[in-house]
């Protein structure tokens, strides 16, 4: 019965969402045991290494042109049995549900000690890391796919860009990936989302107009593309890429501890299934690692890091509960960021990026909703607190809701009054006091050093008539997401002329950003999710 109203909703849902795009087919991965929908999924055109990746709901979209051409796409997710259709076999005008089954098994320790031979867990860790020269692309290669950054507020996506990416790749014997060279072939706002210009600026630590709540994030300039490819740890494995995996390379195996869990399959291969684990007083981690038994290759690594909550801590954040809605369950602490990293091989075996996605936490300090300007008056040596709204109960108002400090003396304050339209406040200070008369001729003197920023003001409980606080700024939560995913390899050398270079220290939506709508060839698309998200 479950199965059949899941079916249903689905159904339901494509006569709203799927009537405006012609141009693709929509589909969904499901799993056949839990009816649960299956993320970050591979789904390949067969034979031309042209795809996609599921989004966090499973779904995703192919263009109908392949369906008249009668290709075949393969269906492959780690953990599950591989599938091939034809898209012929698709319905159009509907999401189509695609079961998969699990493939994954638990191993007794007695079959774990034949079947490697003895080799723990740590140890097989150690070889794959070291065996990534052999089996990655040493040499030049170039990936296209499908890019997007948005963040998730009280469940509803807003901020979605979306673009395709052309990467030219100088090999895995080079440089970390920022001396790539990349190329954007679109980029568009997605208009379908709410854009809130505030939560798009970049990351600031002086201001903390926005932040990563206990931990930082390098900013590069507000280019999030970027910043998503420096936390390729297997990429830049030789490089530093985050805590606590450090450098892949010598520090990754030393800082974790590990626990061979069982096999599993990934396009119909067995692989490793590995968890590892870090903890120190103040910050924990968990990653899951899925290496190829036969040459070691590292399929996927998922790595999240989480803060270690204190007893009786509180937070009083608004949406503060989002700060547990990150899709993991029983969680005794809080998620800081969860990196996703996959690999495959192409038609010809070679080992490339099949998606990164990047999940951080993002705290935004809001501006003041009721907001005042402060000036000093010279003129009636007073100051003039001017507010963008009306307070409320005007009679509630006393002298003691006005704290005014200068070279760290507090200013007392005689008396205030309002101007006419009483958005303005006169406050006056008790210029009787002998002890602070030489405060008053530096303060009410009138000089080129002397600047408003020197005095420090804040005010009691005056309130707008929505219970906002006179400059009171509110810190909000919400879950910020970078992803790429491929849609084409490519080995080789990829040249990108000079004048169409990503310049990696602006944003992506930068009017300088040069975008080369000319060379988007119709092979690729956009995966873009639909507008409905549900936690």
């Amino acid at each position: 019965m479950l199965k059949k109203y899941f079916l249903l909703m689905v159904f339901m849902m494509s006569v709203s969402c799927f009537s405006q795009q012609e141009d693709f087919i929509f589909g969904q991965l499901v799993d056949s045991t839990q009816n649960e929908s299956i993320a970050f999924a591979s789904i390949r055109i067969k034979g031309k290494s042209l795809g996609v990746i599921t989004n966090i709901d499973g779904t995703f979209k192919i263009p109908i042109r392949y369906k008249t051409l009668g290709e075949i796409i393969e269906v492959s997710c780690l953990g599950y049995i591989s599938k091939e259709l034809l898209i012929d076999d698709l319905v159009e005008g509907q999401s189509n549900i695609i079961i998969l089954k699990p493939g994954g098994f638990e191993l007794s320790e007695a079959v774990v000690s034949a079947n490697i031979k003895r080799l723990s867990a740590k140890q097989i860790v150690k070889i794959a890391v070291n065996s990534i020269p052999q089996n990655y692309p040493e040499t030049a290669f170039g990936l296209v796919g499908y890019y997007r950054n948005y963040q998730v507020k009280n469940g509803t996506y807003t901020n979605l860009s979306e673009a395709i990416i052309k990467v030219a790749d100088e090999g895995f014997g080079k440089k970390n990936s920022y001396y790539s060279e990349y190329q954007m072939l679109s980029y568009d706002e997605n208009l379908d989302f709410e854009i809130d210009s505030f939560a798009k600026q970049p990351y600031d630590y002086e201001g903390f107009n926005k932040v990563v709540p206990n931990a930082k994030m390098k900013n590069d300039g507000g280019n999030e593309f970027i910043i998503l490819g420096m936390h390729d740890a297997i990429r830049n494995y030789n490089e530093e890429s985050f805590s606590f995996i450090n450098n892949m390379k010598s520090d990754f195996v030393e800082n974790h501890r590990f626990k061979l869990k069982g096999k599993s399959v990934y396009k119909n291969q067995q692989v490793y299934e590995i968890e590892g684990t870090y903890r120190n007083e103040v910050y924990s981690a968990q990653a899951k690692i899925f290496i190829n038994t036969e040459d070691f290759a590292i399929n996927k690594l998922d790595y999240a890091v989480f803060k270690r909550l204190k007893p009786n801590e509180k937070d009083h954040a608004i949406n503060a509960k989002e700060r547990f809605s990150d899709g993991f369950k029983n969680l005794n602490n809080e998620i800081l960021y969860r990196i996703q990293t996959e690999y495959a091989r192409d038609t010809k075996g070679v080992m490339f990026l099949n998606y990164i996605s990047f999940y951080n936490k993002i705290l935004v300090q809001r501006p003041a909703a009721f907001k005042s300007k402060f000036v000093i008056n010279l003129e009636d040596n007073s100051f003039r607190i001017r507010m963008n709204k009306s307070p409320a109960k005007l009679n509630k108002i006393k002298n003691r809701d006005f704290k005014i400090v200068y070279e760290n003396e507090t200013v007392p304050i005689k008396q205030f009054y309002y101007a006419e339209d009483e958005r303005t406040f006169v406050v006056c200070p008790n210029l009787d006091s002998e002890e602070l008369d030489s405060l008053f001729e530096r303060l009410f003197t009138e000089r080129e050093d002397l600047l408003v920023a020197d005095v420090k003001y804040s005010y009691g409980n005056i309130k707008d008539n929505l219970g906002n606080k006179l400059d009171e700024r509110k810190w909000e939560y919400l879950h910020q997401y970078r992803e790429f995913f491929t849609q084409e390899a490519q080995s080789g050398y990829q040249e990108i002329r000079e004048y169409d270079l990503m310049i990696k220290t602006l944003p992506l939506d930068s009017p300088d950003q040069p975008v080369a709508r000319r060379t988007l060839k119709t092979d690729y698309w956009k995966n873009s999710p639909l507008p409905a998200l549900k936690n």
